[in-house]
């Protein structure tokens, strides 16, 4: 259940403990995630979270990237109608998607800071991975439903963790047969009803408020920023060679997450020392 609370939160008590600069450093990830989707069609939450976990525990990270991907997706879903009839041909991942988020936001408040850093870290390489691979799978019309549920499921784990639920999804939604506004349209709706699980699920466990989801919302403000910034920029760069660029960095990133994380270091994570001076309240 949400707490409609709005000077209490999980993200609210974790932002009130950081400084200016690191309020400023988080507002700086989503400015960046802006601009690399603004250039490339990257999402926002592969670019942000590798930085936000520097400032905020990983599950308060997820936590603020869910509203800027359902406001951003809404538009989408409902564009042209037919909303029923579309959701109804993409059940299966819908609800692996529903399905994952529940065990996924389990999983995530049942680690400990260090493990669930590493966890963030492995699925953001996965999704960096996918994303440099591009795999163009066919697949059979008996097998869609049961690899939709799959790869629904798998995807709601990747956004519970790592906010990353794109590029599994897109691999899927592609390997069926989906392309331009059918596959605009699809992807947006399983999005809402992920992250609506997510949230709900999020706030019956771990108490989110109100206030938490208002923060969020305002997150998507700098991503919209970064985004309006780089459109003088577009057309003079080469999206492949910048896509290409911004993933090595997705991977360097998330790299350095595991290994910070202390999951290979004698004695395993020290989850005092992930959450740092920055993330406080868990």
């Amino acid at each position: 259940m949400i707490h409609f609370n709005l000077t209490e939160g999980v993200l609210v008590s974790s932002l009130q403990a950081l400084t200016v600069l690191d309020l400023a450093g988080i507002a700086i990830a989503l400015l960046l995630g802006g601009m690399a989707k603004g250039i490339t069609g990257i999402g926002v939450p592969l670019i942000a979270m590798p930085i936000l976990s520097q400032f905020l525990p990983i599950r308060h990270a997820v936590l603020l990237l869910s509203m800027p991907i359902i406001l951003r997706n809404i538009p989408q879903a409902l564009e042209g109608g037919q909303v029923l009839a579309t959701a109804r041909k993409i059940a299966a991942p819908i609800a692996g998607t529903v399905i994952g988020n529940i065990v996924g936001v389990a999983i995530l408040l049942s680690l400990n800071p260090g493990h669930a850093q590493a966890a963030s870290g492995a699925l953001l390489i996965v999704a960096a991975a996918l994303m440099l691979a591009a795999p163009k799978l066919n697949l059979p019309e008996a097998w869609q439903k049961p690899v939709g549920f799959a790869l629904g499921f798998g995807a709601a784990l990747m956004e519970s963790i790592a906010s990353v639920p794109g590029p599994l999804l897109a691999t899927y939604l592609i390997s069926s047969g989906a392309t331009g506004r059918v596959f605009t349209k699809q992807i947006a709706i399983i999005l809402v009803v992920s992250i609506v699980t997510l949230i709900t699920t999020f706030s019956g466990a771990a108490h989110a408020s109100g206030a938490d989801l208002a923060i969020s919302a305002a997150a998507s403000l700098p991503a919209l920023a970064g985004m309006w910034l780089v459109r003088p920029l577009r057309d003079r760069m080469s999206p492949k060679i910048f896509r290409m660029v911004v993933l090595l960095f997705v991977l360097v990133a998330a790299s350095q997450m595991i290994w910070k994380s202390g999951v290979f270091q004698h004695g395993g994570p020290h989850a005092a020392q992930i959450d740092g001076t920055h993330a406080a309240g868990k």
